[in-house]
């Protein structure tokens, strides 16, 4: 039997109890909302570097009603002594603009703002205003612009999404709220050089077009280059860093080099070979290469493009097929 002094406590609970759903319910948002600034897609934060960010929106709907974006004004606020904005159309006459993507809105998207600009609540900022024609976005994230930086002195970036300026807007014009934004913590460093000389194996060309990469240990890419036609290339990196560096090229094994300690302003690594063969650029010389390669042979006219068309002399031959031929088993990455 409940005592009267607690008859009121029950009651109140009971109440409660009853609530409980209700009150969760209503503290769960039916979406959400991002506005995020990538990490490094290619080049170095170095000074006399570049290097590229992507700027992307998402919104996830997680029940009806569904709530769609229309269109964004997004401020990104950085350290104009450490980075400067490189100029994506080469026109100084309509300002410093950065390279706008469709991914997000679509195809259809109307450009009000594409500026380096004072951002109202101080300090500078890349500032894009954007809608489109299409439907509401509801679920998707994707990017609205790449950005390319360049380092001027070594130091912190201060990179961030200015709010309140940064606003998300419905088909009505009605604010859509932001729940979060990301940013990477981005330094530019003084610049190292990592060089050394890739070649082909049987090329009847030259040793110019190999791609070579490098990799924080993340697996981010902090520099990229291209051999010149003697193979050799300068990488462009962070002083103080650790890289792994890959070098690749169409129809030919990998080839890397791990742990590059960049503690002074240069590092050689020497000459490394990449062997050939493997047309389907699985990193591996295989029966299906093999029978790739039987499949074209006689053909010609091809490109470097061609992965069969393994020494670049514009035909695929008894040359190409031997080449895949006696690397058959290998695989990579090769050891630089």
């Amino acid at each position: 039997m409940i005592k009267k002094r607690w008859l009121p406590l029950v009651v109140v609970l009971t109440i409660l109890v009853g609530l409980l759903p209700q009150m969760v319910a209503a503290q769960s948002p039916n979406y959400y909302t991002s506005v995020i600034l990538s990490d490094i897609t290619s080049g170095a934060p170095v000074v006399g570097g570049t290097f590229t960010t992507d700027l992307s929106l998402s919104i996830v709907n997680n029940a009806t009603p569904q709530l769609g974006v229309m269109g964004a004004d997004v401020w990104i606020r950085f350290d104009p002594a450490i980075l400067a904005v490189d100029d994506a159309d080469d026109n100084p006459a309509n300002g410093i603009q950065v390279s706008i993507s469709t991914e997000f809105f679509g195809g259809s998207v109307f450009v009000a703002a594409n500026e380096v600009a004072a951002c109202p609540s101080g300090g500078t900022c890349v500032h894009l205003a954007l809608s489109h024609s299409g439907a509401p976005i509801t679920n998707r994230t994707g990017k609205i612009a790449t950005i390319t930086w360049a380092g001027l002195a070594a130091g912190d970036g201060a990179l961030e999404v200015a709010l309140p300026e940064t606003v998300l807007a419905d088909e009505n014009g009605a604010d859509v709220p932001i729940n979060s934004t990301t940013v990477p913590a981005i330094a530019v460093m003084e610049p190292g050089t990592i060089s050394g000389q890739v070649l082909r194996q049987g090329t009847r060309t030259d040793h110019a077009g190999t791609e070579v990469v490098a990799y924080n240990a993340g697996g981010g890419v902090v520099g990229t280059a291209t051999t010149q036609a003697d193979g050799s290339f300068d990488l462009i990196v962070p002083i103080g860093g650790s890289y792994l560096v890959q070098a690749a090229y169409n129809g030919y094994l990998k080839a890397q080099k791990s742990s590059v300690y960049v503690v002074g302003a240069a590092v050689d690594l020497g000459t490394t070979t990449i062997l050939g063969g493997d047309v389907n650029n699985d990193n591996n010389v295989n029966i299906l290469d093999i029978v790739t390669i039987i499949s074209r042979y006689g053909t010609t006219g091809w490109t470097s493009a061609e992965p069969t068309d393994i020494n670049d002399d514009g035909e695929v031959n008894i040359f190409d097929l031997t080449i895949a031929a006696g690397n058959f088993g290998r695989y990579g990455p090769l050891a630089w």
